[in-house]
C-alpha cells in the first residue's frame, strides 16, 4: 500500500534549525501555528475531506527512564522522519507534547473513512516492528486517532477536530489489539457518560457507596486460606452495581482513584484492626495501586498515617503493581516500592505475563510476590505450551527467591498442575469470586474452627 492513498499535498521539508514558530527538538510546526493552518484548510476545503491524525507512543515514558532523554530524544525524531519523509499527502504536523503528535491532510475521493483507518493501522504496526528492533525491549505501540472533517461538518472548528481526534486516541491506547480508532458520534455519549459516574463519585464515598470485596488466595500445599486481594464494587443506594469496569477507566483518568484506593485502604486497615481487637483470626490482604499515585506519590505519608492510626502489622498488608506500570514509569515505581519496603509491607507484580514482560524489571526492582496472569489460563484445558510457560515462570520466581502465585484458577485440572510445578499460592474462581466482606468473615472463622 502506498503513500498515494491521500491527494498529494506538499509540506515542508523537516528543519535543520528551529523558528520561534517551530518545535525545538523535531522542526515540526508548533502547535498553536498547526491550529492556523489546519483552520485555513478547513475553510477552503470546498467538497473535500480532511482526516487528523492523532498519535501518541505507548511505553514511551519507558525508554526516557530506562536509555535516558538522549535516547528518547533520538526516538521522536525518527519518528518524524517516518511521517514526514516521502509523505506528500500532508497539510500540516505538529508536537502538541511529549510524544503527542498531530497531522492532517485532504483523503482522495475513492477512500473511505474506514479504509484510511485501517491504512494508518497498517502503517503503525509496520513501524513498531521497525522500532522494537532498533529500541530493544521498548513495548513501543504506536496509538492513534482519527477524525474526519467532510461538507456534513464542514463547521467543525480546528481544535474541536483536534480534540475529537485525541479523544479517538485515548480509546485507541485502551485497546489491546486495536492501535488505530475512527471518531464516531457514539463517543461523545461516552464522554457524557464518563462526565455522569466522576461527578457522583465523592458523594459515593460519602455515603459509603464504595464496597470492599475480598478474593481469596489460597496456599498451594495446604489448600488453605492464607490472605486475600481487597477490590471495590460500587453498589447505589437502590442496591444495583456499577462494576468496575464501568467506573474505573473514568476515575483513572479522573484523578479520583486515588481517593477511591485511600477509602478502600482504610475500610481494610479498620476491618482487620476490628478482627485482631476481637481476637478473631486474620490473613494478609493486598491492595491495588493505581498508576495515578505515581504521579502523586501521596500514597506513602497516607499509608504510614493509617498504621499509625490502626496500629496493625505491616505483615498483613500487601500492595500489588501492575506489569505495566513498573513499565510505564520505572523510576517512580522503584521509589515507590523502596519507600513501601521501608514501611515494612510486601509489593507484588501483579498481571504478570500479561503483555511483553520485561523480564529484567524482575532483577532490577524488589519484587516480593509476581502474580502470574490469568491470560495462560484462557481455556479450561491447560495447553502444552501454556504448562511450559507457566512452569518456566515458576521455576525463575523460586530461583530468584520470589514468592509466585497464579491468578484465574478455575478447575481442577489447573490447581493440580500448579501444585505440580511448585506454584506457591493459587487465586480464582475454582476456590472463591471476589465476595463480600460479611461472607469473607465467615470463611476466616471457619478456618479458625
Amino acid at each position: 500500500m502506498s503513500d498515494s492513498i491521500l491527494s498529494n499535498i506538499s509540506i515542508e521539508e523537516p528543519f535543520t534549525k528551529a523558528s520561534p514558530m517551530q518545535d525545538s527538538l523535531t522542526g515540526l510546526d508548533r502547535y498553536e501555528i498547526f491550529l492556523k493552518k489546519l483552520q485555513k484548510a478547513i475553510d477552503s476545503m470546498g467538497d473535500r475531506r480532511i482526516a487528523i491524525i492523532y498519535t501518541d507512543i505507548k511505553h514511551f515514558k519507558y525508554i526516557n527512564d530506562t536509555y535516558g532523554y538522549q535516547v528518547g530524544d533520538a526516538l521522536l525524531r525518527d519518528f518524524v522522519k517516518e511521517m514526514t519523509e516521502g509523505n506528500g499527502y500532508m497539510i500540516c504536523c505538529s508536537r502538541v507534547y511529549s510524544d503527542n503528535f498531530v497531522a492532517a491532510g485532504y483523503l482522495m475521493d475513492e477512500v473511505t473513512n474506514e479504509q484510511f483507518k485501517d491504512y494508518i493501522q497498517y502503517l503503525n504496526q509496520e513501524r513498531e516492528v521497525k522500532f522494537r528492533e532498533k529500541y530493544l525491549n521498548s513495548r513501543l505501540q504506536f496509538c492513534t486517532g482519527i477524525s474526519v472533517v467532510d461538507k456534513n461538518s464542514r463547521s467543525t472548528d480546528a481544535e474541536t477536530a483536534v480534540s475529537n481526534a485525541n479523544l479517538a486516541r485515548k480509546v485507541a491506547k485502551e485497546l489491546e489489539n486495536d492501535c488505530c480508532v475512527l471518531f464516531d458520534a457514539g463517543m461523545m455519549e461516552g464522554i457524557k457518560r464518563e462526565i455522569e459516574i466522576t461527578s457522583q463519585v465523592p458523594k459515593a464515598i460519602a455515603n459509603h457507596e464504595f464496597k470492599v470485596y475480598y478474593q481469596p488466595k489460597i496456599e498451594t500445599s495446604t489448600l488453605k486460606l492464607t490472605g486475600a486481594e481487597a477490590l471495590v464494587r460500587w453498589q447505589k443506594p437502590d442496591g444495583s452495581f456499577i462494576y468496575p469496569d464501568q467506573f474505573i477507566p473514568f476515575i483513572e483518568r479522573s484523578g479520583q482513584v486515588v481517593d477511591v484506593d485511600y477509602y478502600v485502604y482504610r475500610e481494610v486497615f479498620e476491618f482487620l484492626a476490628g478482627r485482631i481487637a476481637a481476637g478473631q483470626k486474620v490473613v494478609p490482604v493486598s491492595l491495588n495501586v493505581s498508576r495515578v499515585h505515581l504521579m502523586k506519590m501521596s500514597i506513602l505519608d497516607y499509608v504510614k498515617g493509617l498504621f499509625k492510626e490502626y496500629k496493625i502489622s505491616p505483615e498483613l498488608i500487601e500492595f500489588e503493581l501492575t506489569e505495566s506500570i513498573y513499565l510505564d514509569n520505572t523510576a517512580q515505581a522503584l521509589k515507590l516500592v523502596e519507600g513501601l519496603h521501608d514501611i515494612g509491607t510486601k509489593v507484588s507484580m501483579d498481571d504478570f505475563g500479561s503483555g511483553y514482560s520485561s523480564l529484567n524489571l524482575l532483577s532490577r526492582l524488589p519484587i516480593d510476590i509476581i502474580k502470574l496472569d490469568k491470560v495462560f489460563f484462557k481455556d479450561d484445558t491447560l495447553q502444552e505450551s501454556d504448562k511450559i510457560v507457566i512452569s518456566c515462570m515458576v521455576d525463575m520466581a523460586r530461583k530468584l527467591k520470589i514468592t509466585s502465585l497464579c491468578e484465574g484458577v478455575e478447575t481442577l485440572e489447573q490447581s493440580d498442575y500448579l501444585k505440580e510445578i511448585g506454584c506457591q499460592i493459587q487465586q480464582g474462581y475454582y476456590f472463591s469470586r471476589p465476595i463480600p466482606q460479611e461472607q469473607f468473615e465467615r470463611l476466616l472463622d471457619e478456618e479458625k474452627n
